[in-house]
């Protein structure tokens, strides 16, 4: 099967939801029976939103969409309008103690922030997660990069991705951990990163992967990317021109929650 899936999904508090998911089916086309859209959620400690979704909680999302749980983690969700549909996977989105982002693809149980960045990688393993050392701006320089490089010494390709995202901005020179990350076998998983104010709602599936799947369903994607074989990822949609990365730096700043 294939499938276009951001690994990198933010849905805030402060987002409409109901937009955030439109985005994502404009954003990732799919042929209906050839291509299945895939959302990982990666949400921050104080968030919630696959829960209130599942819950039928969000008053917009209902109204515009069908929601069936297809697991514990994946959820099903057809536009009313149109029979447009997509999955989203529940995970989390971990800070460590390094300040390193490690995302936790498919999973509800909580992972705590502020655990050095091996052990962050071991518990998101232990809950049956993929863990993703996210790209950060500024995040991969000086002492933390070696944290970085330790986490890809310590655990092999069969236990740990690179997230790419849209914060690195299009022009720029592939990071050398990824680049090397990449010649050691490791998946680069694409995101689209939105940042957490009023307007990004409109990022969602801007970048993203492309993955071959094969005979696994929707349900087991989200833990089972480590399985797929490299070959099979490739990236698509863009990531941010430069100056538009820094008018979304500079809102954030400005607005930023």
């Amino acid at each position: 099967m294939r499938y276009r899936v951001d690994t990198h999904l933010h849905i805030y508090p402060f987002h409409r939801a109901e937009a955030a998911l439109a985005a994502l089916i404009g954003n990732m086309p799919a042929a209906a029976g050839e291509t299945t859209r895939l959302a990982c959620l990666t949400e921050r400690h104080d968030c919630f939103v696959f829960d209130r979704i599942a819950a039928g909680e969000d008053p917009a999302v209902a109204a515009r969409f069908g929601v069936e749980r297809r697991s514990g983690t994946v959820l099903r969700l057809v536009r009313r309008d149109d029979g447009a549909s997509l999955y989203l996977a529940a995970g989390q989105q971990i800070v460590t103690s390094e300040n390193i982002e490690v995302l936790a693809l498919g999973i509800d149980r909580r992972v705590a922030d502020g655990s050095d960045a091996a052990a962050t990688v071991r518990g998101v393993l232990d809950a049956g997660g993929t863990p993703v050392a996210a790209w950060g701006f500024g995040k991969w320089l000086g002492a933390r990069a070696g944290v970085v490089r330790g986490l890809l010494d310590r655990f092999g390709p069969g236990e740990i991705a690179i997230g790419d995202t849209t914060m690195r901005p299009r022009g720029w020179a592939t990071p050398y951990i990824m680049r090397a990350a990449r010649r050691r076998g490791y998946r680069i998983l694409a995101g689209s990163d939105p940042l957490p104010f009023v307007g990004e709602e409109r990022r969602p599936g801007s970048y993203h992967s492309i993955i071959d799947g094969g005979e696994l369903e929707p349900e087991e994607l989200a833990t089972r990317l480590l399985t797929v074989p490299l070959a099979a990822i490739s990236s698509a949609g863009s990531r941010s021109a430069p100056l538009d990365l820094a008018r979304r730096m500079l809102a954030h700043r400005r607005r930023g929650q």
